[in-house]
């Protein structure tokens, strides 16, 4: 059996990236796992090595990003298999293992990379609530402008809004589950933990109820985008009957003279208003007060506002 290279030995966790497929060969050699398998499957067990393939979403200097990682888990050592580069969370990770040394135990090093992913997990929450705070700001520019005589907000305004909310949506998707998935390998590592480690067990609990405590921020933040995507189609549905409004007080305005022009267009031999004197100015009276009396009527009745 191969040996593990001296750069890994003493270490119970040991990172690959993808492209390391020299090292990732001789670390599945010499511990007798295959998890390369495991990157498109689902949690597995296969001997003493439990696989637990994970995708989570961080913030990377102020841009979000998902990255998939493959666990093996084991009595000994936790092997990881990343993409390149490595994602912030299990950077994060390495470093509290070295802080707090905690790099003798390979489950309590599972858990400190779980713990690490759940909060990076936490401060996309933040990020898109901050996010989210902008997209409430547009909102109540847009109701504001229903009322207002100021900058007229359009469909486009509101349409905008919907797409930012949508893509929220979609992250709030990833990030439930990525808590699924996380919860699910917290707890199979408890329920995997040897006897001799049970000293772990509180560590794990602590984790499941961080875990669930994240899930909880999702369900807020997500009803917070469900609540604003429903101010918005209302907004966007009363801009719409506004359009309609403005051009339904127009017709009836112009309705009445296109009446009238309509019928003193018509050849007929007999018209003796055409031979009064008086009939044009009669006329122009005529349509203006017909063109009046629905804009009064429309007016009182408030359809105006």
């Amino acid at each position: 059996m191969n040996t593990i290279d001296k750069r890994d030995a003493g270490r119970p966790w040991l990172r690959v990236d993808a492209t390391q497929t020299q090292r990732l060969d001789e670390i599945q050699r010499s511990l007798g796992i295959d998890i390369v398998r495991a990157v498109q499957g689902n949690v597995s067990q296969d001997g003493e090595f439990s696989y637990f393939p994970i995708t989570f979403l961080s913030v990377e200097q102020g841009q979000k990003k998902i990255s998939r990682v493959v666990f093996a888990v084991g009595r000994q050592a936790v092997v990881s298999l990343e993409p390149a580069p490595a994602p912030a969370p299990l950077q994060t990770a390495e470093l509290r293992i070295a802080q707090d040394g905690r790099d003798n135990d390979a489950f309590e090093c599972f858990a400190v990379i779980l713990q690490a992913i759940n909060d990076a997990t936490d401060e996309l929450l933040d990020s898109l609530n901050h996010d989210l705070g902008k997209v409430l700001v547009q909102t109540n520019s847009v109701l504001n402008s229903l009322e207002s005589r100021d900058r007229d907000f359009g469909v486009s305004d509101v349409v905008a809004a919907q797409l930012d909310l949508g893509e929220v949506e979609k992250l709030l998707s990833d990030c439930i589950e990525s808590q699924l998935q996380l919860a699910l390998a917290a707890r199979h590592a408890l329920a995997r933990l040897p006897a001799a480690q049970a000293q772990l067990k509180p560590l794990f609990h602590t984790l499941i109820d961080d875990i669930e405590a994240v899930e909880e921020h999702v369900s807020f933040v997500h009803d917070r985008v469900r609540l604003l995507q429903t101010t918005n189609n209302m907004a966007l549905n009363v801009k719409q009957n506004q359009i309609v409004k403005v051009f339904s007080v127009i017709t009836a305005v112009f309705l009445p003279a296109m009446l009238i022009s309509t019928y003193y267009s018509m050849n007929v031999a007999n018209m003796p208003i055409l031979e009064w004197q008086y009939g044009e100015p009669m006329i122009i009276v005529l349509t203006a007060v017909l063109a009046l009396l629905p804009l009064l009527y429309v007016k009182r009745r408030g359809w105006l506002r």
